[in-house]
């Protein structure tokens, strides 16, 4: 991995592998960019890949200060600034969904020409009238119990974790899980409870039709985080958008259904480009 220095002398480390067309992945919450070693392998092959490892996950320390869903989206414009990286495909998932939201809504789209966002809410808690909280119907009680476990420090709690994001009813290999389970554990309790707090109080319904990119939604239909059909409602309120349901995945599509997700973003980036260059030329 390599490293990079940030403005308050943080270090957060990167991962740049591959020449093509420049996909910077972003993962989820207690998920470091272990999570996409498989999915790195493969679009690398034709792709620039970049993955990254936000504060207090994987390899990158946590930090003295406070961590919040912006924070981490600065550290990203930090990240394609040092790189200067231009044309790049973002590809948020979860947690990290809203972080690339952050992203766009804080510094704009010159670097970007397009937007993925992977089994995600727009807002995370159940009120009357929003049927796609998290769980399905994540409350205040619910909320706190998930805060309890994020700062658990057992291996056992970490498994259950990983678990969840496998399709409703589907028995993931062993060894997969093992592998999540063990860089899972890596990641730092602290930095995912205060990511957590801040990520409940994010609400982008009324934000997200304004990023002014193109966007590709990516949604599970067996999915136990999002177990609504929240994937139509943000495609019907981004217009212009783009979704596809991965019928046998839950949370993890990328590794659920790894041929499906290759296929579709290999699709979305020369599509992406297409239309870039289509534009220049008028």
């Amino acid at each position: 991995m390599s490293e990079l220095s940030l403005d308050d002398g943080q270090v957060i480390h990167f991962e740049d592998t591959g020449e093509g067309p420049p996909l910077l992945l972003v993962h989820g919450l207690g998920a470091p960019s272990a999570f996409f070693a498989r999915t790195v392998a493969e679009l690398s092959r034709d792709h620039r890949v970049i993955t990254v490892d936000l504060r207090g996950h994987g390899a990158t320390p946590q930090g003295p200060e406070p961590l919040t869903v912006d924070r981490c989206a600065a550290d990203l414009h930090a990240l394609t600034e040092k790189l200067d990286v231009r044309g790049l495909t973002l590809l948020g998932w979860s947690l990290g969904a809203t972080v690339a939201y952050h992203y766009l809504h804080r510094y704009g789209t010159a670097r970007l020409r397009g937007l993925v966002s992977v089994e995600q809410s727009p807002y995370l808690l159940t009120e009357e009238g929003w049927e796609h909280a998290a769980f399905g119907a994540l409350d205040a009680v619910g909320a706190a119990e998930a805060d309890r476990m994020l700062g658990a420090a057992d291996r056992a709690v970490t498994a259950a974790l990983v678990a969840s994001f496998f399709a409703e009813g589907s028995t993931p290999p062993q060894e997969l899980t093992d592998e999540l389970t063990d860089v899972a554990t890596r990641c730092r309790s602290e930095a995912k409870r205060q990511l957590w707090q801040d990520v409940l109080r994010q609400d982008w319904r009324g934000r997200l039709p304004s990023l002014g990119l193109p966007v590709l939604f990516l949604h599970g239909a067996r999915s136990r985080i999002y177990p609504s059909a929240v994937g139509h409602w943000l495609a019907d309120a981004v217009p212009g958008s783009r979704l596809e349901v991965f019928e046998h995945s839950g949370h993890l599509p990328f590794l659920e259904e790894p041929e499906h997700f290759h296929r579709v973003i290999r699709a979305w980036v020369r599509m992406t480009r297409a239309e870039r260059t289509e534009a220049m030329r008028r």
